[in-house]
This record gives structure tokens, C-alpha cells and sequence, in this order.
């Protein structure tokens, strides 16, 4: 029998998102709506599947970024293609606040010892500093974005972008 490609996967760890439905006892359907929440986990997304597969061609990214939206947030994840090109293509502050922050949770993660795709395991594996500082950075670049989003203008205006 003839084995046939697979589509990669990201293995987003789902228990960060559940630590954040605990914290703020749910996510709104509409937070995954929001500009910025596309972008956030869009790019977040991307940067886990290809720090565990390498470099991915646009239909593979693509089915990646639907396979792990649904995951996610439990809706079909075939329409995220299009509102990410949509947001891209319309400079829409909101997503480009949520990509950036993106590459910035990663370097965070980065900074405090984490290596390649350690993000994607599961939460046993980690020690519980590990846990508190990783959960940490999560409430600072996605949570607080649910309790009170800032504007992009406010942001650009605070780090001079």
C-alpha cells in the first residue's frame, strides 16, 4: 500500500486556551471574530507548525490554519483563509497588532528558555515556573486583548510603531 502525503498539523496547545476560557469563564464566538484575535493566533499558528515541519507551501499552510482554527475555537475553520488574506490586504491595525504580538509572545518565550516547538507540548511536561511564566505571557498578549482591547492607535502611539 502506497503511503500518501499528509497535510501537516499544528499542534496548538489547546490547555493555554482552556486556562483562558478558567480565567475569564468563557470566550465569546465573537472574540474569534476580532481582527486582532485572527492575527494573534493566525501567526501563532504558523510559527508552530513551521518551527515543527519547516517551511510550508501555501495550500499546506492553509489547510494548517483551518485544521487548527477549528480545534481552537470549535468552528469550521474554512473561512479563516480568506478573513486573514481580507485583514492583510486591508492593513487592518487590529490584525497587524495581533501578528506582531504574536512574534513578541514567541520571543518571550524564547528569552525565558523555551527551544523550537516546546510551546505545543503538553502542560504535564512542564515544570510549574515554567507553567506560571508561560501563562503569564499568554493573559499579557491574548487574555487581556478579550478583557479590554486596545486600540492600534493607542499601540502604535505607545511603542512608536
Amino acid at each position: 500500500m502506497e503511503d500518501l502525503p499528509r497535510t501537516p498539523r499544528c499542534r496548538f496547545p489547546n490547555y493555554i486556551i482552556d486556562g483562558t476560557r478558567l480565567r475569564l469563564g468563557n470566550i465569546p464566538d465573537t472574540a474569534w471574530h476580532d481582527p486582532y484575535v485572527i492575527g494573534f493566533l493566525g501567526m501563532l499558528i504558523t510559527f508552530i507548525a513551521t518551527r515543527s515541519t519547516g517551511p510550508l507551501d501555501t495550500d499546506d499552510l492553509a489547510a494548517v490554519q483551518a485544521g487548527a482554527w477549528t480545534d481552537i475555537t470549535g468552528m469550521p475553520g474554512d473561512l479563516v483563509g480568506e478573513d486573514i488574506c481580507f485583514l492583510s490586504a486591508s492593513n487592518d491595525n487590529r490584525f497587524i497588532f495581533g501578528c506582531r504580538n504574536a512574534e513578541s509572545f514567541v520571543r518571550a518565550l524564547d528569552a525565558a528558555g523555551w527551544q523550537d516547538d516546546r510551546l505545543d507540548q503538553g502542560a504535564t511536561i512542564s515544570l510549574p515556573a515554567d507553567r506560571e511564566v508561560r501563562s503569564a505571557l499568554w493573559s499579557r498578549y491574548f487574555d487581556a486583548q478579550l478583557i479590554e482591547p486596545s486600540s492600534a492607535e493607542s499601540y502604535q502611539h505607545e511603542f512608536g510603531s
